[in-house]
């Protein structure tokens, strides 16, 4: 830009001393060139003549370049190495999304960032997929949102209080009289708001370590489970017809293909985890339930409820409290976030340290099955199983 700025000041003194033709001349020459390079530039972000579809991560994107052929051009919008949680895109990153005639998220408010990513690029008239709604969500736990409450324990504790209340609030109407049984009343009303405002704070401090999911609401790492992506095909077929009805029966020819492919893979997973010794882990964050669910293991807690944001010091210690309280085969830390809270633990506890990839598109784990073969491998290692 300064060599731009000086070349079109010394034109201008040309002005003056060689004459206003030339100059001109000059300047036009040099516009022309800018238009060329920028157009050139809008080239090769590219369109290939064909529909967008711009899909947030890369296990999804994987499977629906591959059910979309050479009807559809499939991009990913999240980078590899990326958390899926939050992404913040360069200009660069938007302006290539803004031919986009649809998207394709997780949904259930995980990469919300996508719907916003895209209508600032292409506008609002993109058609919105969420596949996480329509593929009967699971909902997700309390040691996966970073709880260590039991939520059974907490019902019979609830009951055994309100009995006992009841029983006293009984004996104060038999045996004590009215001023008595007034000033009971109070202290207990005393003692049930204190109890409320320990709940409180305790409920602050969990918000305030940052949670990025609750207790009951729906999990949306669905694509860890092949059989539910199975069920996404389906979805995506169904979409990708309603986009380019012309190319419905290479979509469910495609469709086709693909699911007997995730049902081999699931198929094997299954005969990998049959070998499994042990079976309690604990993962980096709450990514791996819909695995865990479908593979028979368990998830004694998460090293950060909140993917992204340092755990506090009394979190680790109930981690490490969850670690001796279980027979935890390993722990588990992930390439997108950063590993020194799992390393910090594993070091405390003496428990293993692995590496589980939850979303891929790196090199070797570049397609779906791959980054699905990848992570059963490092389980097989971790749980004693036969590689």
């Amino acid at each position: 830009m300064r060599g731009m700025k000086l070349g079109i000041l010394r034109t201008s003194s040309d002005m003056t001393q060689r004459g206003a033709p030339r100059s001109l001349a000059c300047l036009v020459l040099a516009l022309a060139a800018m238009l060329t390079s920028c157009s050139s530039c809008d080239k090769s972000s590219g369109s290939s003549g064909r529909p967008v579809v711009a899909v947030s991560i890369a296990p999804l994107a994987n499977i629906a370049s591959r059910i979309a052929g050479d009807r559809l051009e499939v991009k990913c919008v999240l980078p590899p190495g990326r958390s899926e949680h939050a992404y913040d895109p360069t200009p660069r990153e938007v302006a290539a999304l803004s031919s986009s005639r649809m998207s394709v998220s997780v949904g259930l408010e995980m990469d919300t960032w996508l719907s916003r990513i895209v209508r600032n690029a292409a506008g609002d008239d993109v058609r919105e997929v969420e596949l996480g709604p329509q593929l009967d969500p699971r909902r997700m736990t309390l040691r996966e949102v970073g709880s260590f409450e039991e939520e059974e324990g907490e019902h019979e504790e609830h009951e055994e209080h309100e009995e006992h209340a009841h029983e006293e609030h009984e004996e104060h109407e038999e045996h004590a009289h009215e001023e008595h049984e007034e000033h009971a009343h109070e202290e207990h009303a005393h003692e049930e708001h204190a109890h409320e405002e320990h709940a409180h704070e305790e409920h602050e401090e969990h918000a305030h370590e940052g949670h990025a999911h609750h207790h009951g609401a729906f999990d949306p790492h669905f694509w860890l489970d092949p059989v539910r992506m199975q069920d996404a095909v389906d979805v995506l077929v169904r979409e990708f017809t309603a986009l380019d009805p012309d190319g419905a029966a290479g979509f469910t020819e495609r469709g086709d293909a693909l699911k007997a492919e995730l049902s081999a893979l699931h198929a094997e997973i299954t005969r990998a985890s049959e070998g499994w010794q042990k079976h309690t882990i604990v993962t980096f964050h709450g990514s791996f339930g819909y695995f865990a669910a479908r593979y028979g293991l368990e998830i004694a807690a998460v090293v950060e409820p909140f993917p992204g944001r340092e755990p506090t010091p009394r979190y680790m210690s109930d981690v490490l409290g969850a670690l001796r309280g279980h027979d935890v085969a390993a722990l588990f830390s992930e390439p997108q976030l950063d590993p020194r809270p799992a390393t910090v633990i594993a070091q405390e506890s003496g428990v293993p340290l692995f590496e589980l990839d939850p979303v891929g598109g790196t090199e070797g784990r570049e397609t779906y099955e791959a980054l699905m073969r990848q992570n059963t491998a490092v389980l097989t290692e971790a749980l004693g199983g036969a590689r």
